[in-house]
C-alpha cells in the first residue's frame, strides 16, 4: 500500500469512527479527543498499541470526560451533567474536523510518518495542547512509553498487504469490535441481525441464523430518512448461509432472484480473540462470470474504481458492526 493510499484509508476510517463518537454528545465538530476514541477501536497498529497498554474505548471515554470536567472546573464552570446518547452520525449530517484535529492528521502524514494509525497516535501525543497526553495519564499510561513503543514498531518493516489476484472484485479488511468474541459471533452469524451491519438490507425473514436460505428486502430508505432509488428487480434479496464454523468463521451469499444478470455477493467473516475485544477479517467478493478478452481490458481500466467501491463497502460493514457495541 502506497503512503498516499495508506493515509487516505486511515483518515477515512478514523474520520468515520471519530465523528460517530462526536455524534453521541450531540456535537458536529470532531476534535482530537474523538480521534483518540476512534483509535481505541482501530484494528491496526495504533489501536493495538493502545489496547495492549490497557486503553479501551470505555475507559478512554471516561478519562476524556474527566479531563474536560477538570478543565472546566479550573475556570469556574460546571461540567455538562447530561449523559452521552447513542451514535446518530449515520442519521445526521454536517460533521467537520476542528482545526487542531486537521493539524494532527496533517502531521501524521508529514516527514517520515506514513499517515497510518500509529502515526496518528504519535501525532496526537505530540499535539501542543497536551490534552491527549493528559487523558493517557488519567489512564495510568505514560505518553512517553507509548511514543517509545511506536518508535520501536516504526523500525520494523511493515508486512506487505495481501491482495486477491485470483478475483478482480474481492477485497479484505481487518476490523476490531470492542466486545467479547461470543457477542460478535452472535451478531455476524444470525440471519435476522444482518440489517444491523449491512446497509443494503432492510429486513430479513428469519427465525434463526443456523441454516437455510432466507428472503430479504433491500433498503429503500436511508437511516437519515432519505429515499434510496432501487429498481424493482433489486427489491428482493435471497440470503444463503454458505459456510459456518462455530465462533470461527461464517460466509453469507446474497443474490437478487428477480435480476438474472445481477452479480452475487459474498461476505465472509473470520473471528479471533484480541486484547479488549474481537478481531475480524472481513472479505467481500462480487462473483463475476467468465472473462472474455474485451471484458478483461475494460476491467483493467476500471479496477481502481472497483477497489474504491470495495473499500467503501467494507468500511460501511465495519461501521455497522462496531456501532452495535458502542
Amino acid at each position: 500500500m502506497s503512503r498516499f493510499t495508506q493515509a487516505a484509508a486511515t483518515m477515512h476510517t478514523l474520520s468515520l469512527a471519530a465523528m460517530e463518537e462526536a455524534s453521541r454528545l450531540g456535537l458536529r465538530d470532531a476534535d482530537i479527543d474523538h480521534l483518540l476514541l476512534a483509535l481505541t477501536i482501530d484494528p491496526d497498529t495504533g489501536g493495538q498499541v493502545l489496547r495492549s497498554m490497557g486503553v479501551s474505548l470505555h475507559a478512554a471515554r471516561a478519562a476524556v470526560g474527566e479531563q474536560h470536567a477538570a478543565q472546566l472546573n479550573l475556570v469556574g464552570l460546571a461540567p455538562d451533567a447530561s449523559e452521552a446518547g447513542r451514535i446518530v452520525f449515520h442519521e445526521t449530517s454536517g460533521y467537520e474536523w476542528t482545526d487542531r484535529a486537521v493539524a494532527v492528521l496533517k502531521a501524521a502524514s508529514g516527514g517520515d510518518r506514513r499517515g497510518d494509525s500509529a502515526a496518528v497516535l504519535g501525532a496526537l501525543i505530540d499535539e501542543p495542547s497536551g490534552l491527549i497526553a493528559a487523558v493517557l495519564q488519567r489512564l495510568d499510561v505514560d505518553p512517553d512509553a507509548v511514543q517509545a513503543h511506536l518508535n520501536d514498531l516504526r523500525r520494523i518493516h511493515p508486512a506487505p498487504s495481501t491482495s486477491h489476484r485470483g478475483h478482480a472484485l474481492s477485497a479484505s479488511r481487518s476490523i476490531f469490535a470492542p466486545a467479547p468474541l461470543e457477542e460478535v459471533w452472535m451478531l455476524v452469524s444470525s440471519a435476522d441481525r444482518i440489517p444491523e451491519w449491512d446497509q443494503g438490507v432492510a429486513e430479513v425473514d428469519a427465525d434463526d441464523g443456523e441454516s437455510g436460505v432466507w428472503e430479504a428486502r433491500t433498503r429503500t430508505t436511508a437511516h437519515d430518512g432519505r429515499r434510496i432509488a432501487v429498481k424493482d428487480a433489486f427489491l428482493r434479496q435471497r440470503i444463503q448461509l454458505v459456510e459456518r464454523a462455530e465462533q470461527m468463521n461464517i460466509v453469507w451469499r446474497f443474490t437478487h432472484p428477480d435480476a438474472a444478470r445481477a452479480n452475487p455477493r459474498r461476505i465472509a467473516f473470520a473471528l479471533e480473540h484480541a486484547a479488549g475485544g474481537t478481531q475480524l477479517r472481513v472479505t467481500l467478493t462480487w462473483e463475476t462470470g467468465p472473462r472474455r478478452r474485451g471484458r478483461r481490458i475494460l476491467r483493467a481500466l476500471v479496477k481502481p474504481l472497483h477497489r474504491l467501491a470495495l473499500f467503501i463497502q467494507l468500511a460501511q460493514i465495519e461501521s455497522g458492526i462496531t456501532r452495535v457495541f458502542r
